[in-house]
């Protein structure tokens, strides 16, 4: 078997549209040899039957399957190692590993195929009907623009989007390197504040690339999050259980950046259920709002018995994320429960 055919037989094991893209198959070479990718291609199997069909000590195999796990390309389940699944949960398991594995040459691969491969794909995904598209992240509120909200009660908050509630009632609680960052490296922000829970928590934890915390550290970590404007997303559609609330930049992270840029950020983000509001009265016209907002959804207007011009929120254009409200020290914005009109 050519070194190539094995390395594309991974790749179409993550159901990638092009399992021959040079960009994904360098990935691929970086982390692998050609045996070990003979190994990896015959998951889920038992290292016994996996050691003698390669006449090799089951305890290499066992030291491989190890490292693969370490690197991200194996997830453990009650049957046995089996490869991961497609190719976002191969970006985000690999990209999460600890530094042993991930280096600036990794990391330049991975942002080649990003800029060459994926934006590309987006661009082309943008194209299509809206209703072809499939809202798979949900936009969670900033904790603090909630407890700024004194007309807004917590009861009133979806289970969801309560994230106080979603952190306290965790198993098990982990942070990682965000990986859209870690490997794009185009802002400033923090790069170890994902968060992850229970069995996403446990699968980082065990292979080398997670820290426990606690759950009042992980709402620390949220809150710096929060200051510094970045909004909490949870990708619900790769699991139904709370596996991980990302904190996003609109720079490097992968649902803004082709969804801005192409206008289609509303066809894969879920809303929350709250809106900002602001109160003119109150606002002093800083226009810090405006430079937080991702979604252009707040502008500066008139208002009468005002020389300054006001903050004023566009509804349809908020998504509730509330990092406008955490930034307003006048207190002048609050998030409100929003009940759509039709």
């Amino acid at each position: 078997m050519e070194a190539k055919d094995v390395y594309v037989m991974l790749a179409e094991r993550l159901s990638y549209p092009n399992p021959n893209s040079e960009h994904l198959l360098r990935i691929m070479r970086k982390l692998v040899t050609p045996e070990e990718g003979r190994i990896l291609v015959q998951l889920p199997a038992e290292p016994a039957t996996l050691a003698r069909e390669a006449g090799v000590p089951e305890e290499t195999i066992k030291r491989i399957l190890q490292e693969c796990t370490e690197k991200g390309l194996i997830i453990p389940t009650s049957k046995g190692p089996r490869l991961v699944r497609e190719i976002v949960q191969f970006h985000d398991a690999n990209l999460s590993s600890s530094e042993k594995w991930v280096d600036t040459e990794l990391l330049d691969l991975w942002k080649a195929f990003y800029e060459a491969e994926w934006f590309s794909f987006m661009e082309m995904v943008s194209r299509l009907p809206a209703d072809s598209y499939v809202q798979g992240v949900r936009v969670v509120p900033a904790w603090k623009a909630v407890e700024r909200s004194h007309r807004l009660s917590v009861a009133e908050l979806q289970p969801e989007e309560n994230l106080r509630d979603l952190v306290s009632s965790a198993d098990v609680i982990a942070v990682v390197p965000c990986t859209c960052r870690r490997s794009l490296r185009r802002c400033h922000h923090t790069v170890a504040n994902c968060v992850l829970f229970n069995r996403g928590a446990e699968y980082a934890i065990n292979r080398g690339a997670g820290r426990k915390v606690s759950a009042d550290e992980a709402m620390v970590i949220f809150g710096k999050a929060e200051e510094a404007g970045l909004v909490h997303t949870w990708p619900f559609a790769l699991s139904s259980r709370l596996n991980e609330i990302c904190n996003c930049c609109s720079d490097c992270c992968q649902y803004f950046d082709g969804g801005l840029k192409f206008g289609t950020v509303d066809r894969t983000l879920e809303r929350s259920h709250l809106r900002a509001e602001v109160d003119s009265e109150i606002c002093n016209g800083c226009q810090d709002c405006v430079e937080r907002c991702f979604f252009e959804a707040i502008e500066m207007k008139r208002t009468p018995r005002a020389k300054k011009l006001k903050a004023a929120v566009d509804v349809d254009k908020c998504f509730g994320c509330g990092v406008c409200a955490v930034a307003c020290d006048p207190t002048a914005i609050e998030m409100k429960l929003h009940r759509p009109t039709r």
